[in-house]
């Protein structure tokens, strides 16, 4: 399994926008990694914003 996203792939994975990540990102919510000149998402980081994000519904 990948231990880093781009921004692309780490769309594809969480099902939210571009936007809504760059986002996340501006309020501190989700940290993106800049290696190479690269824009990445660490998966560990974009799990536990995806875990805070959820909204668990009873059956």
């Amino acid at each position: 399994m990948k231990r880093y996203f781009t921004i692309s792939q780490a769309v594809d994975y969480s099902a939210r926008s571009r936007s809504s990540l760059y986002k996340a990102n501006k309020l501190g919510q989700l940290t993106l990694t800049k290696i190479d000149g690269s824009t990445l998402i660490e998966r560990c980081d974009l799990d536990a914003y995806l875990d805070a994000k959820a909204e668990k519904v009873a059956a």
